[in-house]
């Protein structure tokens, strides 16, 4: 005597697996996931910013535009030769920073359903201090702070 299950019995419990499966990924809610990771991306690059800022000895401003959900990193017009252009670049920060990761600009914008509620705009010095006060950035429910005189972001 054979001891085991039967192959009709072995489909029947997959069939009940798939459909199972398939109810419960419908109900699945990943919009807290990618406002998270959204939300780990523009504070990544915050610092890089900041980090940039102190390397190169170059203003680098970060501009996040709550209209279209967005974010981007730039330099001074003037300061795209060298280091020592940056220390009297005076220009408006038209030149887009490369992103590190690959080819193009350091920009981002938020996925679908995201919604960043204000804009805020400002640059790191050559010493990674913050052109402001300090400021936040409202990503659906959560902020990200950028403290004065440390720019330290959390």
């Amino acid at each position: 005597m054979m001891k085991g299950f039967s192959l009709v019995e072995l489909l029947s419990v997959l069939i009940l697996l798939g459909i199972l499966s398939v109810v419960a990924v419908a109900r699945i809610d990943i919009d807290p996931f990618r406002s998270a990771g959204f939300n780990q991306e523009l504070r990544a690059a915050l610092r890089f910013a900041q980090k940039f800022a102190i390397t190169s000895g170059c203003d680098v401003q970060v501009s996040v535009v709550a209209a279209t959900d967005s974010y981007s990193l730039n330099l001074r017009g003037d300061a795209v030769a060298n280091a020592a252009a940056c220390l009297t670049a005076t220009g408006a920060f038209a030149v887009p920073l490369p992103n590190p990761a690959g080819s193009g600009a350091f920009s981002g914008t938020a996925p679908a359903g995201i919604d960043i509620s204000n804009d805020l705009s400002f640059f790191y010095d050559r010493q990674g201090r913050p052109s402001i006060a300090g400021g936040s950035i409202n990503i659906d429910a959560q902020t990200i702070t950028v403290e004065a005189v440390t720019g330290f972001v959390y």
